[in-house]
């Protein structure tokens, strides 16, 4: 059989939709797969961009601001030096802190901003050591690096996170 000029071109090109169609094919059924199950899921999970500064099951018995120190002390929630705050809302606010998942390659271009750390301990139930979190106040956003070593940016108001 003797094709023409043009019937060879027609081949090629069903040719190369073919083997582009082969590559693709493993991600766009994978793509599929979990879009249908996402989507079947009737439990919502954050996004994996979203995370905690502390472990979920974690239990603050103490924390330590740069200027006040909170306590539970018998069942009650102490702050010294006395603040007029809420104390179990401000222990809450930390106990639930949840922000954007920040990249090590933001963080390089964030690196000349960042000034005046703020250290915060947070003492958690059946531990021996406290969590260590540093804290840096940029113009539109916080940075907070968490108790795995990452770094959460959300944005609050300065209250928020050291009451007055």
């Amino acid at each position: 059989m003797k094709l023409s000029r043009r019937g060879w071109n027609n081949v090629i090109i069903a040719a190369v939709v073919g083997f582009i169609a082969m590559v693709q094919l493993p991600e766009l059924i994978k793509e599929r797969l979990s879009n249908a199950s996402s989507s079947s899921s009737t439990t919502s999970s954050p996004s994996p961009a979203v995370q905690r500064l502390l472990p979920e099951q974690a239990v603050i018995t103490q924390l330590v601001l740069p200027h006040y120190q909170i306590m539970l002390q018998g069942g009650q929630w102490v702050a010294e030096p006395s603040m007029q705050s809420n104390l179990p809302a401000v222990v809450n606010r930390w106990q639930t802190i949840a922000g954007t998942a920040v990249d090590k390659e933001t963080m390089t271009q964030l690196k000349p901003q960042l000034t005046a750390p703020r250290t915060v301990e947070i003492w958690l139930r059946m531990t021996e050591e406290p969590i260590r979190v540093t804290v840096y106040q940029l113009p539109q956003f916080w940075l907070l690096q968490g108790w795995e070593g990452r770094w959460l940016a959300i944005s609050v108001d300065d209250t928020y996170l050291f009451p007055d």
